[in-house]
């Protein structure tokens, strides 16, 4: 009941390889998945009002937004709204903030946007990944998409793995300067992925380059703006509300809670923009 609700809504932007939800099982019994995975419900039992977007899952930022762009016109044209991004959702919050949108006016001084775990900088894991598989061996790796339980509604052109580098980060920063009057803020994460563990690879390769990171993107790169803070054992995952329950519980044996709880993580986000 602490939590504040903000005037305009909130439209939250996924990152690479996200959706919105997804429907997977057979047509007899359809099992329904969100990719922000029990914030939904908890923001809107608060009265907030949120818009959960989706955009081609493996393109460019660029094309992201104007997507994005589309979605955001025809649903709150002429509205003031604030801009949640997760990873690459970050960036197409920035391109669309400094390319497409109206400047603020001083009716309108304020259009925050807050991104978490955004690679601002490039993620060093997408070098590693563009040097290993290189660009005539990617439509082929694009293609073990299709093989997965569950399809991608919109799976995009897959440039965005290209666009990550940290070398084209540096470029898209260039072309994508803030824009006076917006606020922008940022969140980072930290993790030690264990001995067997989805982010183990990446996490490593990340961290020899540019040190401490959640699993895909560095503190070092997630830092943009007003940096609000580092949230300590969470991966890159958890920030949507996946969860490893089971993680949280042996953490909790061996005396190591896991304090990060993703929907008051988003209803803390919420009312600091409300405030």
């Amino acid at each position: 009941e602490s939590y504040l609700a903000p005037e305009h809504p909130i439209v939250f932007c996924h990152g690479l390889l996200g959706f919105d939800s997804v429907t997977i099982g057979p047509a007899i019994a359809p099992l329904q998945v969100t990719h922000w995975r029990g914030i939904t419900s908890a923001l809107e039992s608060h009265g907030i009002q949120v818009l959960i977007t989706r955009v081609p899952a493996t393109s460019s930022p660029i094309d992201r937004a104007q997507v994005l762009f589309e979605k955001i016109k025809e649903k709150y044209e002429g509205r003031k709204i604030h801009l949640i991004g997760h990873s690459m959702g970050g960036l197409d919050c920035r391109y669309l903030t400094t390319h497409l949108l109206p400047p603020p006016s001083e009716q309108d001084p304020e259009r925050p946007i807050t991104t978490i775990a955004t690679p601002h900088r490039g993620s060093y894991f997408a070098d590693y990944f563009m040097e290993t598989v290189g660009k005539e061996r990617l439509p082929s790796v694009l293609g073990l998409l299709d093989m997965l339980p569950v399809s991608l509604p919109l799976r995009g052109d897959g440039k965005a793995f290209e666009f990550l580098t940290m070398e084209n980060m540096r470029k898209f920063n260039e072309m994508t300067p803030d824009v006076p009057g917006v606020k922008y803020f940022s969140w980072g994460a930290v993790y030690e992925p264990g001995f067997i563990d989805t982010w183990k690879f990446s996490h490593g390769v990340i961290l020899e380059k540019e040190g401490p990171n959640d699993g895909l993107v560095s503190l070092a790169s997630a830092k943009w703006g007003t940096y609000l803070g580092t949230l300590e054992h969470v991966n890159h995952l958890d920030l949507v509300g996946w969860i490893n329950t089971a993680r949280y519980k042996w953490a909790e044996i061996m005396g190591r809670e896991i304090k990060f709880r993703p929907a008051q993580f988003y209803l803390g986000i919420a009312d600091h923009l409300a405030r």
